[in-house]
């Protein structure tokens, strides 16, 4: 990869959210994409050069965070 495929990757104008994980370094953004077909949710998880895009339906979302969501609750339950 090189510096030109990563212009714009940061500051998209329709990124609602992002995120500083501790592991790795890694920034993960969040991208609203409205479409009259199908509305996609991008995230972007950028690790130094590297970065990972998916584009998620509403369902896919719905799916991934109540499994997140279940992950996380369980890892808070053991901390404590």
């Amino acid at each position: 990869m090189g510096g030109a495929e990563l212009t714009g990757v940061e500051g998209h104008k329709d990124e609602f959210a992002s995120f500083h994980a501790p592991y790795r370094n890694a920034v993960i953004s969040l991208i609203d994409k409205p479409s009259d077909e199908v509305p996609l949710l991008e995230m972007r998880i950028r690790e130094g050069r590297r970065i990972t895009i998916l584009e998620l339906d509403g369902e896919t979302v719905a799916n991934l965070a109540k499994s997140l969501q279940g992950w996380a609750d369980n890892a808070q339950n053991k901390g404590s």
